[in-house]
């Protein structure tokens, strides 16, 4: 009897030994994409979800670089003579990760696309 629970308690240790390494494995996998995704959010400034809300269709680009504080990054251009299509992006002030896309048709705001992840750690006393 002795050495059947002296067994039992082998494979428990085993058991969660394994499991700890899966889950700091999982772990570093998280961190290793969260630094990823980080490091490809375009170098402007932070924009807030409160410059965002002011944002508003038709603005020109002029109004818009100057409501969110910076030039965005360019990120495509289609030009079809007299329409000529932009998407700029901006770094979303969210941690871990915030990405704002803006479409200008003729240097006119008309599409928004918004990518914001949020987390925060908070303790509760």
């Amino acid at each position: 009897m002795q050495r059947r629970s002296n067994n039992a308690i082998g494979v428990c240790v085993a058991f969660l030994k394994v499991l700890s390494v899966l889950l700091l494995v999982v772990v570093a996998a998280v961190a290793a994409t969260i630094a990823v995704a980080r490091a490809l959010l375009p170098n402007t400034c932070a924009v807030s979800e409160a410059q965002l809300d002011e944002l508003s269709m038709q603005m020109n680009y002029d109004a818009v670089r100057k409501l969110l504080g910076c030039d965005g990054m360019l990120v495509s251009k289609e030009d079809y003579g007299q329409i000529i299509i932009e998407h700029f992006a901006w770094r979303g002030a969210a941690w871990p990760y915030g990405r704002l896309r803006l479409e200008f048709i003729n240097n006119t705001l008309q599409g928004t696309q918004k990518l914001w992840l949020n987390l925060s750690l908070s303790r509760s006393d």
